[in-house]
């Protein structure tokens, strides 16, 4: 089916694409502009075109949130082809050498979840927006890694940078036109928010090439001593080795600053969102929370922080996640892909050069795999009759095939780390409980949560006792 998309389709765009699947199926083509874009539908049609077609689906098209930082096709996230396929194994490789997936990675994590709770405790109960506070602390993982630091969450420099990468997720609505209709970005005025994107991301470059800057500095006075401590010197490392080998490889300066931009704004971004979208499920339905507390008391207690190991038998809470990252769908399109041949699915044929959105709404709330009440919360329906987890292939929140969030292993143990020990350490409480916070996102590049506060009470008798 070929339909024309215009300029402006409402606040979500969600509920247009899910009326289109449901009308003409698995793949449908529309015209913005004069584009020709193919949306992928439902799971099966998405295995086939991203799994079992993915050597000719994994490209990417051209997209005004890559042009507007002005580094080219450069970056884990946005670039294609033979470029793409290093970065990723150099950044897996890197990923994997900090501990991703194990407990080295944890304890990271936990250290940073301790500064956390200690904020919201500090609070001594005032109402808070959970947002910032989220957001920074997450951010601050992913520093971690790239910097070898974390940063203080009054540090002006870092709040500035966090805050600057959120108003590009906030105004990132109006580069989806800008993609296919490049002169929008010229007009009188910043109806589409092309200035203040630009702003922003060359805002986010400036301060993370400083810190870049400044490490390596530091890492050359101290060169004969280091060891690989951050992503950096690990990337250096790794150019080194490539160079000494006489093997070409594209590990230059431009694409460490924009892998590192891109990994400091997906590694923020969807973890953060996720774990306020938490808060607001449950702030809606408080037997959840009920649960989720008597869950960790049983099995964790209030002596000592939860680890890893305590995700077995935390099932509940597990699903609590995973029906978190269901019904949010925090990047509801994924990131646009592109054909680089021509591709047959079905009875369909999909020239070469063609832009694909991933319509990941049409497979995380499809009422076929999650029932007729796919759009409300319910952790139950991630649990067998005894109360294990079930894990459904459809469960596809960091997309599927070569382009999987390469931080999904990371994300998995930040969502579990922070969540259980804000729920073991905290009651949340709505500001109003008669006017809850309102339920409907906030569409941009990511799904979020409209602005509300939050009451955190805090459960222990000793509140010195996680601190």
């Amino acid at each position: 089916m070929l339909v024309f998309l215009p300029l402006s389709m409402g606040d979500d765009i969600r509920a247009q694409f899910k009326a289109w699947h449901k009308q003409c199926g698995g793949l449908f083509s529309i015209y913005f502009g004069t584009k020709l874009v193919v949306v992928v539908n439902g799971f099966k049609t998405h295995r086939e075109v991203f799994v079992y077609k993915a050597a000719f689906s994994s490209d990417r098209p051209r997209m005004f949130l890559n042009e507007a930082i002005g580094m080219g096709e450069t970056g884990i996230v946005f670039s294609s082809g033979v470029i793409w396929k290093e970065l990723r194994y150099t950044t897996h490789q890197i990923l994997k050498e900090f501990g991703m997936g194990t407990n080295l990675l944890a304890e990271r994590i936990q250290e940073e979840v301790i500064c956390y709770v200690k904020k919201l405790v500090e609070m001594k109960g005032k109402p808070v927006d959970p947002q910032h506070f989220t957001y920074v602390s997450v951010s601050n993982i992913i520093c971690s890694i790239m910097f070898g630091r974390r940063f203080s969450y009054d540090d002006p420099r870092f709040k500035k940078t966090v805050d600057s990468l959120n108003r590009v997720s906030e105004c990132a609505r109006g580069a989806g036109a800008i993609n296919f209709l490049p002169f929008l970005k010229y007009l009188p005025g910043d109806m589409f928010k092309a200035k203040k994107i630009q702003l922003n991301w060359l805002s986010v470059k400036k301060v993370l090439a400083e810190i870049v800057f400044e490490i390596e500095r530091q890492g050359k006075i101290t060169a004969k001593k280091r060891n690989s401590g951050n992503y950096i010197f690990s990337y250096r490392d790794k150019q080194h080795e490539n160079k000494q080998i006489g093997n070409a490889t594209c590990l230059d300066d431009d694409n460490l600053l924009k892998n590192i931009i891109d990994l400091f704004a997906a590694g923020t971004e969807t973890v953060a969102s996720s774990i306020v979208w938490c808060l607001l499920f449950i702030l809606h339905t408080p037997s959840v929370q009920t649960k989720i507390h008597e869950e960790l008391d049983r099995e964790v207690g209030q002596e000592r922080q939860p680890t890893m190991e305590d995700q077995a038998r935390l099932p509940y809470l597990n699903a609590v996640i995973k029906e978190t990252q269901r019904l949010s769908n925090v990047v509801p399109f994924s990131v646009m892909h592109k054909t680089s041949e021509e591709i047959k699915i079905g009875d369909f044929i999909i020239p070469k050069g063609t832009t694909l959105i991933p319509n990941l709404d049409s497979v995380l709330h499809d009422p076929e795999v999650w029932g007729s009440d796919a759009e409300i919360f319910n952790p139950d329906r991630f649990l067998d009759k005894d109360g294990n987890v079930i894990h459904r292939e459809e469960f596809i929140p960091y997309s599927l095939g070569p382009r999987i969030c390469v931080g999904e292993a990371m994300a998995k143990m930040e969502l579990f780390l922070f969540l259980s020990s804000m729920f073991q350490r905290f009651q949340f409480v709505a500001k109003d409980s008669k006017n809850l916070p309102s339920l409907k996102p906030n569409i941009g590049f990511t799904s979020v949560p409209t602005a509300f506060e939050i009451l955190c009470v805090d459960r222990f008798k000793k509140t010195e006792a996680l601190v």
